[in-house]
């Protein structure tokens, strides 16, 4: 792997420590996505009126 990651960085002209901080950070994204997963928290509901206008209702969401 490490053999690699050098053939990887010397096709794009980089040193090899900016591979490693790229994969570092693609790792801590990982671990922090697990830790806190994105759930909606609002609903919006887009509905006419009987004069035709666009009226839009937003709920709140209890998970």
């Amino acid at each position: 792997m490490l053999e690699s990651i050098r053939e990887i960085s010397t096709l794009l002209g980089v040193e090899p420590l900016w591979i490693w901080i790229i994969l570092a950070l693609l790792v801590l994204l990982g671990v922090v996505k697990c830790m806190y997963p994105w759930k909606p928290e609002w609903k919006a509901k887009k509905t006419k009126d009987k004069d035709g206008n666009e009226v839009t209702t937003y709920y709140h969401l209890d998970i």
